[in-house]
């Protein structure tokens, strides 16, 4: 795995956005944005797979999350979207590949929409693409059954590093085993001193994003008006590793026909979060989008 070799804050509104370079920056520039309770330490498995293609992977720590965890709001898919504009032009960067997991994908959505000419390839991995809420049902009923433990720990506190590496280690996405690679992902995320730790996610962040990730018009646009080919990558599990994933087949066969600029591709044998902290499923996304290793 690789650990970031640089970061950089960009001034953004209301103060500084930290982003991450992964490698010694040599080769076209990636942008990859991380999911909705997440940290650019979601990339470091990853990082590897495209710097061996010859990529120079940049990850964000988005607007409330990590460390930019104190920028405030508002939040949201179009704030996010201005936010990574600014890095952007900030390092320089002409038209650079932009890859979102999860709700990064939402957040590479609404950036295209809104800056199509700062963009180039875009790739969608398990997210991006509106989920009908169920009949009758709100955004905050749906949310718990959707993020599940990922939710429920952002109220929790934690006396050590040890703790919080023992909560996350019984969750069933991680059955394959424990690695150096989730020690690092959840050491990251802690803020504060022991024993009152806690999640760098900002509740209030994840509360008003979340609003953006069913139907909102901004990304049904932004699909809609993609101009060129996009890979949709489908995990074939979900966040706790429930069978059907995050977008079940069927539901796919329903939404993707309305987005034909789409291309739907299937990443078995992997879930929502090992897609990108398992060497497989890294190894496998960075082959589907760049092919061999250089």
């Amino acid at each position: 795995m690789s650990l970031p070799t640089q970061r950089t804050l960009v001034p953004v509104r209301g103060g500084s956005l930290a982003v991450f370079r992964y490698g010694d920056g040599a080769g076209e520039p990636a942008l990859l944005i991380h999911g909705i309770t997440s940290t650019n330490r979601a990339f470091q498995v990853f990082a590897d797979s495209l710097i061996a293609r010859g990529k120079a992977p940049y990850a964000v720590d988005l607007r409330g999350r990590g460390d930019s965890n104190s920028l405030p709001g508002p939040f949201g898919m179009a704030q996010h979207a201005a936010d990574m504009e600014t890095v952007i032009k900030s390092f320089g960067w002409i038209q650079p590949d932009v890859i979102g997991h999860s709700m990064g994908g939402f957040v590479a959505a609404a950036l295209i929409g809104l800056y199509p000419e700062s963009v180039g390839e875009v790739v969608f991995a398990d997210g991006g693409v509106p989920l009908p809420l169920p009949t009758g049902m709100s955004v905050e009923q749906v949310l718990p059954f959707v993020l599940g433990p990922a939710l429920a720990r952002l109220s929790m506190v934690f006396e050590s590093k040890d703790a919080y590496r023992d909560f996350w280690r019984v969750q069933p996405a991680f059955s394959k085993g424990w690695s150096p690679v989730m020690d690092e992902y959840v050491d990251y995320d802690l803020r504060g001193d022991a024993p009152n730790l806690k999640p760098s996610t900002n509740p209030t962040a994840v509360e008003a994003d979340s609003r953006d990730l069913f139907g909102d018009d901004l990304i049904v646009r932004s699909l809609k008006g993609l101009t060129k080919q996009a890979v949709f990558i489908k995990a074939e599990r979900g966040l706790q590793n429930e069978e059907g994933g995050l977008y079940p087949l069927v539901v796919l066969d329903s939404v993707l026909p309305q987005y034909p600029m789409l291309r739907l591709e299937f990443l078995p044998d992997c879930n929502h979060y090992d897609m990108f902290t398992d060497h497989l499923g890294a190894e496998k996304i960075a082959q589907l989008i760049y092919g061999d290793r250089l």
